[in-house]
């Protein structure tokens, strides 16, 4: 019988048959004997804790109740943490303070600290809560630990020949390269993630990468600091950019196929301190939703919108910040109106997807190429209907009026913050109000609001009556209203939110807007004309997804404005991190 077996039984609080059966856990599952006491549910986690850390004369930590910082986290690679089941919990000069169930493994204590040259300093921590840590933290991230940190494979400019890079399963046995395999993996996990780009950052000692997922950056890798310079040239050459050009911001893109799937990448680089960062922007064509019905439209305002698009001619905006999703808005359109007896052309830049049946147009300001002379070619190929990927100036505008006054249905966007304030914006560009009343059918202003994870949704005890009317909830229904949000879990990636939803306000251009505009009415006023004959603003649509449980209150704070000045002494739900 072992020291360890004997001390237990000592104890009182441990019997023979609980060894026994700690021993074949950790035998099997290959875990320290504290996780496996742990398991066996013989006693509390905690009184488990106190007795290994009687044992092993070592203070003990609470990680529920430890602050976790991700620089420190970083510090050591996801296989290592899963294999040795430790967690970083601080960096203090040259001491690392290492959590783990087994605080006397010195070959453990020895990996680490020739892994990070640091003076490890072990305290014990439950097994069982460093394994739901390791899982949650390190789940994301991508395994490095195979990467060396070499940059000598950084490839030569041969690759350039290629049309489409194939990428299939990632090798782990050196034949590829470190570079070429960190480039590999990171362009997989963004697209088995739902990402929708990737941002190469260079910094003094490290290289961060993070995925774009859901609208938020998720950190997934920190490569050794030698592959920056590797790393930076293979995306390079991968886009066909120039490698030898440094001082100054390159676009291009990549065509690759992942496991047999062509998906492309739009990329732009910058020069920074430490060296050039680039992002890469995801182009699947097969993520591409082109059902109308399937944007997140209410029924009505969906009515709407294809009722504007329909008209034989005039013009629809959709309107909203970049990455709101106008791009696949203005493509469900084109879908809906494609058809054998209509001529489509579209000026975009760039072309993000290509459209079977539609004349697709990358306009190139560089070369003198614009909008506004893409559209003026445009008028004398016989044009049914036009797609401006964006209205940025006034010639650009009153061509595009002047398209939609002579028989053309004409779709663009423009950045602005509700469907009022485009009308705002194009009279202040110089469009004519008389114009603008003729032309504009209707507006579309969208948003994408984060939706709660289905698997881990709960009720949200911090949202009362009270903060519900502040959000714009009636005082006669708010306390019949639950919110909701996401506590946390495996399919969220702890994060409480899964997937996106398109929020919409349909301004349809009716005679009472017409009468506003050609008085000079604000946006506020039109915008209160507009809800009196029906529309639905960006915060009623929000409310009506957070009282379906669909978004979290934090969401229509972040996504939309308020429709009335907010009462006195009264604050809305803090946004979530």
């Amino acid at each position: 019988m072992t020291k360890l077996n004997d001390f237990l039984l000592a104890s009182g609080e441990v019997d023979q048959a609980a060894i026994t059966k700690m021993e074949e856990i950790a035998k099997s599952e290959s875990i320290p004997f504290l996780y496996a006491l742990e398991k066996t549910g013989t006693t509390t986690d905690l009184k488990c804790i106190e007795l290994f850390s009687k044992y092993y004369g070592v203070n003990f930590i609470d990680l529920d109740k430890a602050a976790l910082d991700d620089n420190t986290l970083a510090i050591l690679p996801k296989d290592m943490v899963e294999k040795f089941l430790v967690i970083p919990v601080e960096i203090n000069g040259k001491n690392l303070t290492l959590a783990t169930a087994e605080p006397k493994n010195h070959k453990v204590i020895d990996a680490i600290r020739f892994k990070t040259r640091l003076v490890v300093k072990p305290v014990l921590a439950s097994g069982r809560v460093i394994s739901k840590l390791v899982e949650r933290e390190y789940k994301s991230k991508i395994d490095l630990g195979h990467i060396g940190g070499s940059s000598a494979d950084t490839p030569s400019n041969e690759d350039k020949n290629e049309d489409r890079i194939e990428i299939g399963n990632v090798s782990e046995d050196g034949e590829d390269g470190p570079v070429i395999r960190v480039v590999n993996q990171v362009l997989k996990k963004c697209l088995s993630s739902g990402g929708s780009d990737i941002h190469f950052e260079p910094y003094e000692s490290f290289v961060r990468i993070r995925i774009r997922i859901d609208g938020s950056l998720v950190e997934v890798a920190r490569p050794p600091v030698a592959l920056r310079d590797g790393v930076t040239s293979r995306i390079k050459i991968m886009a066909k950019m120039d490698i030898a050009e440094k001082r100054r911001p390159q676009d291009g893109g990549i065509s690759v196929l992942i496991d047999g799937k062509p998906i492309d990448f739009r990329v732009s680089s910058v020069p920074t301190v430490y060296g050039e960062k680039i992002v890469l922007r995801i182009l699947d064509k097969s993520a591409l939703e082109v059902d109308m019905t399937k944007l997140g439209f209410e029924q009505d305002d969906l009515d709407k919108f294809k009722g504007a698009i329909h008209k034989p001619y005039g013009m629809v905006l959709v309107t909203g910040p970049t990455g709101s999703g106008k791009t696949t808005t203005l493509y469900s359109a084109l879908a809906e109106l494609n058809q054998v007896s209509e001529n489509i052309t579209t000026a975009e830049d760039p072309v993000e997807f290509q459209l079977e049946g539609v004349n697709q147009v990358h306009v190139k300001a560089g070369i003198g190429f614009t909008f506004a002379k893409a559209l003026k070619a445009f008028l004398r190929q016989d044009p049914d209907i036009i797609m401006v990927g964006e209205i940025r100036d006034l010639e650009t505008s009153n061509i595009a009026m002047k398209a939609a006054l002579t028989g053309h249905m004409v779709l663009s966007t423009l950045h602005t913050n509700s469907a009022a304030d485009t009308i705002i914006r194009l009279l202040n560009m110089g469009v004519e109000g008389f114009n603008l009343i003729s032309a504009l059918n209707a507006i579309v202003a969208q948003r994408l609001a984060r939706r709660i994870c289905s698997d881990c949704k709960v009720v949200d005890d911090s949202v009362g009556p009270e903060e519900l009317v502040v959000l714009g909830i009636p005082e006669r229904f708010a306390t019949k209203v639950k919110a909701y949000k996401g506590a946390g879990c495996e399919a969220c990636n702890y994060g409480g939110n899964r997937g996106r939803t398109a929020l919409h306000e349909v301004m349809i251009v009716n005679e009472d807007v017409k009468k506003g505009i050609l008085a000079g009415l604000s946006a506020i006023d039109l915008k209160k004309i507009a809800m009196k004959t029906g529309m639905r603003t960006l915060r009623q649509n929000a409310l009506k997804k957070l009282v379906s449980g669909v978004i979290n209150a934090s969401e229509v704070v972040a996504n939309s404005a308020s429709d009335v000045d907010a009462p006195k002494k009264r604050t809305a739900p803090k946004k979530a991190s």
